[in-house]
């Protein structure tokens, strides 16, 4: 989730060459990192993959999995 700025850049030549993956033709996918964690990121990546910025996205908490683990503590 907040390596997406960085994992985004290959990942159209990384299905291209895996033969179990495929993108429909037209299909294009916006990366994004959650509003949480991208203030974490380079100032650049905030306007680029911040969900407020990603037209048609919605806000979620994003953080279930830490939810979900804050009872085994």
């Amino acid at each position: 989730y907040d390596i997406n700025c960085q994992y985004s850049q290959n990942l159209g030549c990384q299905i291209a060459t895996n033969p179990f993956l495929s993108i429909l033709q037209g299909i294009k996918i916006q990366p994004g990192i959650g509003i949480w964690h991208v203030h974490g990121h380079k100032t650049e990546c905030f306007t680029r993959y911040a969900p407020n910025f990603i037209p048609s996205s919605g806000n979620v908490d994003g953080e279930i999995m830490e939810t979900l683990w804050s009872t085994l503590n």
